[in-house]
């Protein structure tokens, strides 16, 4: 017995400090690697969100130099504003009404500083600012930066964005930072700058997203000389940083994004940036060590002292645990099958959390790590495998939302749960809540889908309408499809979801429950879009003159056109049809003495928030029938029957050199004063352009059916100027006479 009780006691003995021994190995062993490792974890962390910064702010960058392009093509194509850039020497009204074009163009974008119109003819610049508006020479204008740039102007290129500093104001001038975006026409084969269009984009609009208040460190930008093209503390806008030592390996490095950790003002810091972008630009961000490794440090104490705390409890464990053995392993067991069902309830979260993160760029989906997170989750897509996406909106979101209230996320995640399941069939399939009326498929081709005779295009067709018929009968709501192109793995998928968004918003156009191939409409910015100005011309006209059907009409074919185009054309489209409403409404008031109701005050109707093209034209509708109405109650038959004198005198009389305003007036009788004001207020025209206009018409015509010389054909239009007849039709129709008459005859011929 007690031999037994020895040998008992050596096992225990044995047991005991066996278990001690490899305790307090793997704390050691643990704790060495942590230490040694974490610091590089963390600066590798950091780089990571550093990078989703830097690349968020090279977006910005982009989409910035994207709207200034656009911007500055519709200020160039801007009939209003034309003016100001052919004419030396532009009337008081055609000035007036410039400016308040430019004004408007500026306001409906806020982070626009300032809208420069230059003409060369006058050395006049145009300016419309927050501080400073009107019109300066190029002499006396207090933005002598500007002349530089104009004089050398072959050194910049149209539309890159030209950082600099520049001074505003006579008496007190204060500092201006902005990005200068130019875009110029020359005469003399590029010798002489003709007029140019300068917008200013004020450069603290980029500072929120580079130096938040959340994000520890500063972010600035350079190029690849290391010219300082941001704020960066207190050193000047273009100073060369080259010779600075944390700038070197920046810019020997030309290819790649990376980081790297050098003193910057004598403080140790973690340096990240990227390769250059399409402008030659880098963005760089220095965040201080002591940051990044405060809580390191921190970490480290609160380590030592929990290892030494769990080697007392491990050695009281262990001695308990030994004296334990005996008992019923089955209890382990039972609490690790419970722990694995927490772990899977779980897993879906953080892969929703995962997937969406990659989706909307929040997180880094490149190399092997996006194989071994969707692994970790439990995904059953292949990443290297052929993949698309396809995104889900919800129909009528609104109500949607109202009929199930509370209980919109669970029928979201059963609207999910059918999609994924019809689609088993022939993919591994993942949804993904992307939030408000978005919900993202993804699609991963099965190895025996290939094997299928029906092509690929078809079969995902025929599936979503499936979805779409499962989704009505059991949730009783509509969705609509947007099919990404198949791309070669998950990764170029997931890089793929921007254009996939963008298209969807096509669904304005197309209706509920249609279904949209991305490649389709990303096949729309191949073609360039010119705003039809004669169309807005006649919208004008009809407005002014009560003509509320013919106002739709013209109104429904400029916004019908944007649907052949990227979505970003429509959105200019409204705006710019927004303020030429406004325009037509201010001169109503200011001419006729109008009152018009709340609705005509209304803002634009939100584009995000319209899911069917009908929407937006209720919202304009409404503003015409109210117009109309106002209109229809002031006008008169004596101003009616004077305009049609007016015209028919014009008609009649257009090939007479002597036609103008003066003998209009002598043959009604009338002052001439009088009868241009009243003709403006009626027709938002000036008599003389009216006359040029209709000989232009008829010269047109001349072109075409008669093979009169262009000289016959200005005598006959009543042109007594050869000269000034060929500036005058360029001006109407942007071609020469003679070019005219061949693109014509080319036309009739095809």
């Amino acid at each position: 017995m007690r031999k037994r009780s020895e040998d008992s006691q050596k096992v225990f003995t044995r047991i005991l400090i066996g278990i001690i021994i490899s305790t307090v190995a793997t704390l050691l062993v643990a704790s060495t690697i942590l230490y040694v490792n974490y610091n590089r974890i963390a600066l590798r962390q950091v780089y990571r969100t550093d990078m989703n910064s830097l690349t968020q702010t090279s977006r910005e960058v982009a989409k910035m130099t994207e709207t200034a392009k656009s911007l500055s093509y519709q200020i160039y194509q801007d009939y209003t504003i034309s003016s100001l850039l052919l004419y030396s020497k532009p009337n008081i009204y055609e000035i007036t009404s410039a400016m308040e074009q430019l004004d408007n163009y500026r306001m409906s974008l806020p982070f626009i500083e300032s809208i420069y119109v230059y003409n060369s003819k006058s050395n006049e610049f145009y300016i419309s600012s927050d501080v400073r508006n009107g019109q300066q020479s190029i002499s006396e204008i207090d933005d002598q930066g500007i002349k530089s740039i104009l004089q050398n102007f072959h050194d910049y290129k149209p539309f890159v964005p030209i950082p600099r500093t520049y001074q505003v104001g006579s008496t007190e001038a204060t500092e201006v930072n902005s990005y200068t975006y130019l875009c110029y026409d020359t005469i003399n084969d590029n010798a002489k700058l003709n007029y140019a269009v300068i917008v200013n984009i004020k450069d603290d609009w980029l500072s929120p997203n580079m130096n938040a208040v959340d994000q520890p460190g500063k972010t600035f930008i350079v190029n690849e000389k290391g010219d300082l093209l941001s704020d960066f503390g207190d050193r000047a806008l273009m100073k060369n940083l080259s010779s600075e030592a944390f700038m070197k390996p920046i810019i020997q490095d030309t290819e790649q994004s990376a980081y790297f950790t050098e003193k910057v003002d004598g403080e140790k810091s973690l340096i990240t940036y990227t390769a250059p972008d399409d402008l030659g630009w880098r963005y760089v961000r220095i965040t201080p060590s002591d940051l990044i490794t405060s809580d390191i440090r921190s970490m480290r104490t609160h380590t030592v002292l929990f290892c030494v705390g769990l080697l007392f409890a491990g050695l009281l464990l262990s001695y308990l645990v030994s004296r334990k053995l005996y008992h019923p392993i089955d209890k382990v067991l039972v609490r690790l099958r419970v722990m694995e069902a927490e772990r899977r309830g779980s897993l879906h979260l953080l892969r929703q959390d995962f997937l969406r993160g990659a989706l909307q760029g929040r997180e880094t989906v490149t190399g092997g790590m996006l194989e071994e997170r969707m692994k970790f989750y439990c995904s059953s897509i292949d990443v290297q495998r052929a993949s698309r996406l396809v995104l889900l909106r919800i129909d009528h979101f609104t109500e949607f939302s109202e009929t199930y209230r509370d209980e919109t996320q669970l029928v979201k995640y059963a609207m999910m749960n059918i999609c994924t399941e019809t689609a088993d069939l022939h993919y591994n399939a993942e949804a993904v809540d992307m939030g408000g009326d978005l919900i993202t498929l993804i699609f991963n081709e099965k190895a025996e889908s290939h094997e299928l005779e029906q092509p690929a295009h078809n079969r995902i067709e025929e599936l979503l309408r499936m979805m779409q018929a499962a989704v009505m009968t059991h949730l009783k709501c509509s969705i609509s499809c947007t099919i990404g192109t198949e791309e070669d793995s998950l990764e170029d998928s997931i890089a793929s979801y921007t254009r996939s968004a963008e298209a969807s918003l096509h669904r304005l156009f197309m209706g509920p429950g249609c279904l949209i191939y991305t490649s389709d409409i990303m096949a729309y910015h191949a073609k360039e879009y010119a705003f039809p100005a004669g169309k807005e011309r006649q919208l004008v006209d009809h407005l002014m003159t009560g003509k509320t059907r013919e106002a739709k009409q013209v109104y429904a074919d400029i916004v019908g056109e944007t649907a052949a185009y990227p979505f970003t054309v429509f959105q200019l489209a409204l705006s710019h049809l927004t303020m030429t409403l406004n325009h037509v409404r201010n001169t109503l008031k200011k001419n006729n003495q109008l009152t018009l109701d709340s609705v005509s005050d209304g803002l634009m109707l939100p584009v995000k928030n319209a899911e069917d093209i009908s929407e937006v034209h209720e919202h304009f509708y409404r503003m015409f029938d109210e117009l109309g109405s106002k209109v229809e109650e002031k006008r008169t038959l004596k101003h009616e029957e004077l305009i049609r004198k007016i015209n028919g005198i014009i008609e009649r009389d257009y090939s007479d050199p002597n036609l103008c305003l003066t003998s209009i007036a002598d043959e009604l009788g009338m002052s001439p004063i009088y009868v241009s004001r009243l003709y403006k207020q009626l027709t938002l025209k000036g008599l003389t352009d009216v006359i040029n206009e209709t000989r232009i018409a008829k010269a047109q015509h001349l072109l075409v059916e008669t093979e009169n010389s262009v000289a016959d054909i200005a005598e006959r239009t009543g042109f007594t100027n050869s000269s000034y007849f060929y500036r005058m039709f360029k001006k109407f129709n942007g071609v020469t006479p003679n070019d005219y008459r061949r693109k014509e005859f080319h036309s009739e011929n095809f």
